[in-house]
């Protein structure tokens, strides 16, 4: 065998099944207490000519936690030793599963190897040997998939149906698989028992004992038997569905064993453990015909222990799990014991401090909670109750101090402690104590904050007010809408806050990670507003004039946007057109009121309608009303004028601010109210050929009836008394005259009727 081989596993599958059995599982030290017939292994070569699927095994020079005994696989027996450089998927669907298995399981097995016999125990009434459970589904990523094994026990006159499986989770009923027990962050179960992953980052693949991905650690199979009933056991292991991810069972040599009762477990989980101080345990091993006894804890050989008996002092150091091996000349048996400690309670009774969170000088305490406080060694064993009387307290008389107890001073309290075992009782003086709350500068605040804009409502940060109560930047600040939200710690608020209120109270709350207790304060926010003025307001002047701007009376101070001289009066004068603002300070605060004083607009003569003599004004602009006139002296209120001589004439229009007047030209034509075209050459046309001199000429003519008779457009306004070539019969006809005066947008209207007269 190679060097390299040597560190690894190595498998022997040359043995036949009475040696594995007789010679490496029970051992010759156990021939002559535990009787074995009818030995049965089946496995992979049972079903073929191929490698065989068990055999015997020795660890090389890399850690592995079995020295040396039997290997059950679901592929190759040769396959398992290491290094973990490739999947193991042996074995093929011809290799079928077990019965057994599956009634235990359920379907869908395959590639099973077994090993079974039946035995008789003859001095004992458990056997139990130990056992490691490898597998290549040990990976962080399976969750779901696990191949089966199984120890099945049963009296040998029992129908196979009373098996019962013995390979189980320790403490549970849970059968062991790579689901079961599993370490790793993904779905991980029963982790301590896992004993690790083959690679990577648990261990390099190269340092594996073995080729299977992840093992248990060594467990251990056990069941109660009647010395001299003969009894079947059968070990079996398959895969799951298909033949892949192979899983191994590895048996420890010689660990097939009977059992020595050495009495209960003395655990705190039984109510039994041993009480520190409470003088020494003797663990009595004495078995009839014994030759031999070596004693171990923790799996650790007691050097110089080889009576049948082992004293326990009772103190804590003697915890744990204590094992002895007897020596009955060809027959071995192991006996175990578990002890733990109840330690004496050690009492560290310094001053206990409390804050006063809530701000109401009275503070429930919570015994309950203290214990582990004033028991260094505290574990969920321990009693302990509280009482004002040490007397009380070492006597356990009187009654006890109850949860929810008001501290209102500094008080000592007694504390009684016991432990459910009825042990190891103590007593002690606790100081409780108030602790120091946090100093402030001050307890209250009062900041007026202005309205300056007048919106209703005003934005703050309380924390800029935060130097007013304290400096020391170790302290934490939070804020709450009330006081008592404060002195509860509910609710907490952000410090950037709008308010509408004309007064509101936060409260404030100052905490410190070290030994200062919680302080509170408020602070109150007081909305103020400045005043308007109600005389100032915009105005409208003529292009060159000045007015006064004056704001009133009753601000404390003024300042106007201007700055010249006056400007902190409570008006200015000779002022021209432009924005203007003046600050008026009033109630604490300044209020920035802006003014605006604008051109007054001339007014705009939009029209000029003449019917006969009749002339109608229309205006538009500037601030009405309007005045008129026809001679720029004398103005009406009235936009009429009757009896308007022929000719030409100026209309004059001033608004309300009269800074300047508008005129506009017009002119009361020659009207015609009668034609005769009769082509005497007498009175033949309407001629208003004149208006070529106007814009936008249009002249409408139409019957009474309202039907056109003639348009004259683009400089044609003469009517020969015609429509469309024909003569219009004699009668009143209405006409209609517009026109745009030139230079102006000023629209000219002129109506009214002329008579034509025919010969017929």
């Amino acid at each position: 065998m190679s060097v390299k081989a040597q560190q690894y596993v190595h498998v022997d599958i040359s043995k036949n099944a009475d040696e594995l059995v007789k010679d490496v599982f029970i051992g010759a030290q156990n021939a002559s207490c535990i009787s074995v017939s009818n030995i049965l292994l089946k496995g992979w070569q049972n079903y073929g000519s191929y490698p065989i699927s068990y055999g015997y095994f020795e660890k090389g020079t890399l850690p592995f936690d079995i020295d040396k005994g039997i290997i059950l696989s679901t592929g190759a027996a040769e396959g398992a030793p290491g290094p973990n450089n490739f999947v193991l998927s042996d074995g093929n669907a011809s290799w079928p599963g077990d019965a057994d298995l599956e009634r235990e399981f359920g379907p869908d097995y395959l590639n099973a190897t077994s090993m079974e016999f039946d035995f008789i125990p003859s001095n004992t009434t458990e056997i139990s040997f130990d056992y490691a459970f490898l597998s290549e589904e040990y990976n962080a990523g399976n969750c779901r998939y696990s191949d089966a094994f199984a120890f099945l026990i049963k009296k040998a006159s029992d129908p196979d149906t009373a098996y019962r499986n013995i390979a189980l989770v320790p403490g549970t009923n849970s059968p062991v698989s790579s689901l079961s027990i599993k370490g790793g962050s993904s779905c991980p179960q029963n982790a301590g028992y896992f004993g690790g992953f083959n690679y990577l980052p648990d261990l390099s693949p190269s340092l594996s004992a073995t080729n299977y991905n992840g093992q248990t650690k060594v467990l251990t199979a056990k069941s109660a038997v009647v010395p001299g009933e003969k009894y079947h056991i059968k070990l079996v292991i398959a895969d799951h569905i298909n033949g892949l991810y192979d899983s191994a069972v590895f048996l420890k040599a010689g660990s097939f064993v009977g059992k020595k009762d050495l009495g209960a477990d003395l655990l705190f989980t039984t109510g039994n453990p041993l009480c520190e101080g409470s003088g020494s345990k003797i663990i009595d091993a004495t078995t009839a015909g014994a030759t031999a006894y070596q004693w171990y804890k923790d799996g650790v050989m007691l050097p110089g222990e080889r009576q049948a008996k082992l004293t326990i002092p009772s103190v804590p150091a003697s915890a744990g799990v204590y094992e002895v091996e007897i020596d009955l000349g060809g027959c071995h048996l192991k006996g175990t014991l578990k002890i733990e400690i109840q330690e004496k309670p050690i009492i560290a009774a310094a001053p206990i401090t409390f804050c006063d969170e809530k701000m109401n000088a009275s503070i429930p305490i919570q015994f309950d909670q203290i214990e582990q406080q004033i028991i260094s060694n505290y574990n969920n064993t321990y009693r302990t109750t509280f009482y004002l009387s040490p007397i009380d307290a070492q006597n356990g008389t009187g009654t006890p101090l109850p949860n929810g107890w008001l501290l209102t001073q500094n008080t000592t309290v007694y504390a009684r402690i016991s432990n459910i075992f009825g042990c190891n009782v103590a007593w002690a003086a606790v100081p409780l104590k108030i602790g120091t709350k946090i100093s402030l500068l001050k307890n209250t605040f009062t900041k007026d904050i202005c309205d300056d804009n007048r919106v209703g409502e005003i934005s703050f940060n309380l924390s800029d007010y935060n130097n007013e109560f304290i400096t020391d930047p170790a302290v934490q600040i939070t804020y709450f809408n009330t006081v008592s939200d404060a002195q509860n710690n509910t609710n907490p608020i952000s410090p950037v806050q709008t308010s509408t209120a004309l007064s509101k109270t936060f409260g404030i709350r100052f905490t410190h990670n070290g030994v200062l207790c919680p302080n509170v304060a408020s602070i109150t926010i007081i909305k103020k507003t400045p005043n308007k003025s109600s005389i100032l307001q915009d105005d409208v002047i003529c292009v060159n004039a000045t007015t006064t701007l004056d704001a009133g009376s009753g601000f404390d101070y003024y300042q106007w946007s201007t700055g010249a001289q006056g400007a902190t009066n409570s008006s200015i004068t000779n002022v021209g057109i432009g924005d203007y603002w003046v600050d008026l300070s009033s109630n604490g605060c300044t209020y920035r009121q802006h003014v605006k004083i604008t051109a007054a607009a001339l007014p705009i003569i939009t029209s000029v309608e003449v019917n006969g003599n009749t002339v109608t004004v229309s205006a538009s602009g500037g601030i009405a009303p309007y005045k008129y006139s026809l001679n720029g002296i004398d103005f009406q209120v009235s936009n009429v004028f009757n009896n308007v001589p022929r000719g030409k004439h100026s209309v004059y229009v001033q608004d309300t601010k009269a800074c300047d007047t508008v005129t506009q030209e017009f002119v009361i034509i020659n009207l015609i109210n009668v034609i005769t075209p009769n082509g005497d050459g007498l009175n033949d046309h309407l001629d208003y050929s004149d208006l070529k001199l106007k814009n936008n000429v249009k002249m409408e003519i139409f019957d009474r009836y309202g039907n056109p008779v003639f348009t004259g457009t683009n400089g044609q306004f003469i009517w020969d008394g015609k429509s469309n070539g024909r003569t219009v019969p004699t009668g009143t006809y209405w006409y209609i005259l517009n026109w745009t005066e030139p230079g102006s947008q000023t629209n000219v209207h002129y109506q009214g009727w002329i008579l034509v007269k025919n010969r017929n």
